[in-house]
């Protein structure tokens, strides 16, 4: 959980370099090019959730690229009505977010600047958020420091806190995590990070540790290997997870294989460390003949009112991707889920449908 936290603080720093590259190149002295623009829309057919449509715009002139995404939900009338608008611009490191109200006006809500720096083979990303109240009036709410230095050849270590408002009106880190990745060899990454909180005596209470190593077995194998320790009810480390991915790919079909070793995967606690297999996701993703893909993923688990019976599949999606014209690409999903009576029946089916102009 705090891992998730400080990862999405860090999501308007990924989207400007995101949306950088994905800029096409533009002549600075020549007129401003035509916005190259992505329309996703998504619908339920069997009516589990309301249809919606993401307009994505991106443009670059004179050494500017700003990219816009909108979320449109159909309106009392059907017709698509803006919700919520992003505009990152990267040459300003700035990302401003949008909504409209009910009569369809826009109003800024949240605002982040963001800027990186690298000195001395440290790179520095400093990023601070401001969310408006009420009248509109901007207030600092939080902030995110990372730091990626390389401390030695084939090593590198990066520190992230992130900083939130306090009852006194400061910004104080209230989170924070450390990580290092480590290349042991051709063939062997090595990589380790704990995660914190700090309590109200400002003192770092770690709430996580991850370790583990991905092996590379020949030129078309992976396997990695995680262990998870969480605090136990005295506030101590122990191991509670155990994550194993294998992957492996040939020239149509990539595979992939994670499980999941728990403590608790019996139906109990164990008082060792002793973990026994809880979750099995496989996920093939196979290329067809016309260019499109086609993505199975299967989860395997075990009964939560019967742990000690074998494993078996509680989930299966389905997901189809095919060119449909030029620009124009569908994607249709469908997930079956085990309802009571042990059948795999379906419980939502939804397409999407993508179109660059």
């Amino acid at each position: 959980m705090r891992r998730q936290q400080i990862v999405g603080l860090c999501f308007s720093i990924v989207i400007t370099s995101v949306a950088a590259g994905a800029q096409p190149r533009g002549d600075p002295a020549g007129p401003s090019p035509v916005p190259a623009t992505t329309v996703t829309e998504r619908t339920y057919r069997n009516g589990s959730a309301l249809p919606f449509r993401r307009v994505e715009r991106r443009t670059e002139s004179g050494g500017r690229k700003v990219f816009i995404e909108t979320a449109e939900a159909t309106g009392i009338e059907g017709t698509w009505e803006p919700v919520e608008e992003v505009v990152t611009d990267t040459s300003r490191g700035q990302r401003d977010v949008f909504r409209f109200d009910l009569d369809g006006r826009r109003k800024l809500a949240e605002t982040t600047r963001s800027e990186e720096t690298q000195v001395n083979g440290r790179t520095r990303n400093v990023q601070r958020t401001w969310v408006a109240d009420l009248d509109g009036r901007l207030t600092l709410t939080s902030g995110y420091v990372e730091e990626t230095t390389s401390i030695a050849p084939g090593i590198r270590h990066t520190d992230a806190t992130v900083s939130r408002l306090s009852p006194e009106g400061t910004l104080r880190q209230a989170e924070r995590s450390q990580s290092t990745e480590q290349q042991v060899s051709s063939a062997v990454v090595r990589h380790d990070s704990t995660y914190s909180l700090r309590d109200p005596n400002g003192r770092w209470i770690p709430t996580e540790s991850r370790s583990g190593e991905t092996r590379g077995i020949g030129s078309t194998e992976r396997v990695g290997e995680e262990t998870i320790q969480l605090p136990n009810v005295n506030g101590r480390l122990v191991v509670r997870d155990t994550v194993v991915t294998r992957t492996s790919e040939s020239n149509t079909e990539h595979r992939v294989v994670i499980e999941t070793y728990s403590q608790d995967a019996e139906g109990f606690g164990r008082s060792d460390s002793r973990v026994a297999l809880r979750e099995r996701v496989r996920r093939s993703t196979t290329v067809t003949a016309d260019g499109g893909r086609s993505i199975v993923e299967e989860v395997e688990a075990r009964n939560v009112a019967a742990p000690e019976d074998p494993m078996r599949m509680i989930r299966r999606t389905v997901t189809t991707m095919r060119s449909v014209g030029a620009g124009r690409t569908i994607t249709e999903r469908q997930m079956f889920e085990r309802d009571p009576n042990g059948r795999m029946v379906l419980v939502a089916d939804d397409t999407q449908e993508t179109t660059d102009r």
